[in-house]
């Protein structure tokens, strides 16, 4: 099984970042190659859908489900569900926002999933997925 985990030091109050990174529907504004999304359902068990656009090498529609939520610790957790244009299988993810003081946070997005593939080039395009998508994310909340 495949693990990424990255972090992300942002200056900005946990609460901004968190209502940002948690917004369920907001992806495509921080995901690079994330398409509009769409929601069905509120809370835990919705379903968000959006398609890759080309440049991502994986094209077309991925769906997540969202696992667990909690706003008091700042921390949700999701899973791809369905055909994914990704070759993954059993892809489970998780970020949480810590409060480190009145102005800064720190952002952590983790992920587990199998491949038949090199997991190293899919371990390596992951953690740049997920370091660009924090920078974007502190660019928007800074």
């Amino acid at each position: 099984m495949a693990k990424v985990s990255v972090k992300k030091v942002i200056n900005a109050t946990a609460h901004t970042v968190w209502e940002y990174v948690s917004n369920w529907g907001g992806t495509s504004e921080w995901i690079p190659g994330v398409g509009p999304v769409t929601v069905e359902g509120d809370g835990v068990g919705a379903i968000r859908s959006a398609d890759l656009a080309p440049e991502t090498g994986f094209p077309g529609r991925i769906s997540e489900r969202l696992e667990s939520y909690d706003n008091q610790v700042m921390a949700f957790s999701y899973s791809v569900i369905g055909d994914s244009p990704i070759p993954i299988t059993d892809y489970l993810a998780s970020m949480s926002v810590e409060k480190l003081s009145n102005n800064t946070c720190e952002v952590t997005w983790e992920s587990t999933w199998e491949t038949e593939l090199d997991e190293s080039e899919l371990i390596a395009a992951f953690e740049m997925l997920y370091s660009i998508s924090l920078d974007n994310v502190a660019k928007a909340t800074c």
